[in-house]
């Protein structure tokens, strides 16, 4: 909220000197909307200055809890700043918050840089928190990530928690500030290579246009595209990956078991859209499909064009990508990479049971890392919950889309809507507006908020539901 104030008194100060009335009037009320739940909150971070958190269960109640109460404050903010109802102002927030980057804004240009830098923070601040909260928290609830979020960062990053914390906001500070340099060379100006390296490295994806990059690449740009691309693909990165970059040390970083598969699986994409680009002759859409492709699967949500009148064949491509996600430690979401290639392993060792030796013993490895059988278990629970729900949620929100008159959509679309909401993508087939049902905006806020959270709460409810049977057992 500090920062938000801070942002909103250099507008201010902007605004006045250029003497845009509209925009002024605008920012006076973002800073009131910033100041009520600033005195409020200073007030209670005073009086309960002393709490500590302990307790592993308390610390995932106050997440929880959190990840509502925060974008419900910068709803107020949206609200009470512009013309939006306040479920729209509460979807964008959260939207915001999770680096989803699915918007409720028809018509970006029209808001005043004040608003459109409001919510690049957002997604910078929610991304580089739910890695704090990875790192912190999610280790003891998924097994199959623990050894990346414990050991790797402890060793690699720092010693301790805190200072590994300064060191991630140090990371995510330079190449913030190389983004941005590198927008500008790119043809952005400096408030929008700020708001876009922002939302690129957090994997976020909002716009301060409604075309987003496309405005910019206007079918010859193509350094806009390799600049954002290479941003977007560091923030899905390991952080400790990235970091080795930093440091030059290339060797350990093209050593990384995950580096290589986030890049294997990658290419093996995009190959796939090339060859089906080249089969119908469109050579002309090859590039946007494959930068979609990039956005999807890094899940920054970045586009060229309009994807509803895509293939078929390139949606589910767009949606497989969305699934899979970047790697773990890094502001991307869905799956994660790591969870991929043990659930592609453990598909290989169950292949190769049948033709061991009776009595001997398979060590299971990826790279140099043993995996047993509990972070299989893992991997593989983890992805089935992610499908059941975007099963369930897909289903739910097509029928809801045909409930309401909106027969415009196929289920493929509904699908493609719901992945980029539960990975926190943002890529849209235009189902996402304004005019869109409640029930349906409730779908996806539902989605937007469980996939940040790596399903933390279906954890938590069916560990406390099921505990009982689990001691007696």
């Amino acid at each position: 909220l500090f920062i938000l104030m801070a942002i909103g008194i250099i507008f201010y100060t902007l605004y006045s000197y250029w003497g845009e009335l509209n925009a002024l009037a605008i920012t006076i009320r973002y800073l009131i909307a910033i100041a009520i739940p600033l005195s409020i909150s200073s007030i209670i971070a005073f009086i309960f200055k002393g709490n500590i958190i302990t307790d592993i269960i308390e610390g995932f109640i106050v997440v929880l809890i959190s990840w509502i109460l925060i974008p419900f404050i910068t709803a107020f903010i949206y609200f009470y700043s512009i013309d939006l109802s306040f479920i729209d102002a509460f979807f964008e927030s959260l939207s915001g918050f999770s680096g989803t980057g699915l918007t409720m804004f028809s018509n970006v240009e029209k808001y005043p840089y004040v608003i459109l830098m409001l919510r690049s923070i957002t997604q910078w601040l929610g991304e580089i928190g739910i890695v704090v909260v990875s790192g912190a928290l999610l280790p003891f609830v998924h097994r199959s990530i623990r050894t990346v979020y414990i050991i790797e960062r402890g060793s690699l990053l720092a010693p301790t928690i805190a200072s590994t914390m300064r060191r991630l906001y140090t990371i995510y500070s330079i190449y913030t500030f190389i983004g941005i340099i590198m927008l500008m060379f790119s043809g952005m100006d400096l408030l929008d290579a700020i708001a876009h390296s922002m939302t690129a490295i957090a994997t976020g994806g909002m716009s301060t246009s409604s075309q987003s990059i496309g405005i910019w690449f206007k079918g010859t740009n193509y350094i806009i595209l390799f600049t954002t691309s290479f941003i977007m693909i560091i923030g899905a990165l390991n952080f400790i990956d990235s970091y080795n970059i930093l440091r030059g040390k290339i060797k350990d970083f093209t050593k990384s078991i995950e580096v290589r598969g986030f890049f294997l699986i990658m290419f093996i994409l995009m190959i796939l859209i090339a060859l089906y680009s080249v089969s119908i002759n469109s050579y002309e859409k090859i590039v946007v499909w494959l930068y979609h492709l990039i956005s999807g699967y890094t899940t920054t949500g970045f586009q060229l064009s309009e994807i509803y009148s895509d293939p078929e064949i390139i949606k589910v491509t767009l949606i497989c990508a969305m699934v899979i996600g970047g790697a773990t430690f890094s502001t991307a979401g869905g799956i994660k990479t790591r969870r991929a290639l043990i659930i592609l392993k453990s598909i290989l060792w169950e292949f190769q049971r049948p033709f061991r030796l009776k009595g001997a013993v398979t060590v299971k490895r990826i790279g140099h890392e043993e995996i047993d059988d509990e972070t299989i278990s893992s991997a593989l629970s983890y992805t089935i919950i992610y499908i059941f729900m975007m099963l369930l949620l897909s289903g739910v929100l097509y029928i809801s889309l045909s409930f309401n008159g909106i027969y415009k959509y196929s289920f493929i679309d509904s699908l493609f809507e719901t992945v980029s909401a539960l990975s926190c993508v943002g890529l849209s087939v235009g189902i996402t507006s304004q005019s869109l049902p409640l029930t349906s905006k409730i779908i996806l806020m539902i989605a937007m908020y469980m996939g940040r959270l790596e399903f933390l709460p279906m954890y938590l409810f069916i560990g406390w539901r099921y505990r009982k049977e689990m001691i007696f057992h």
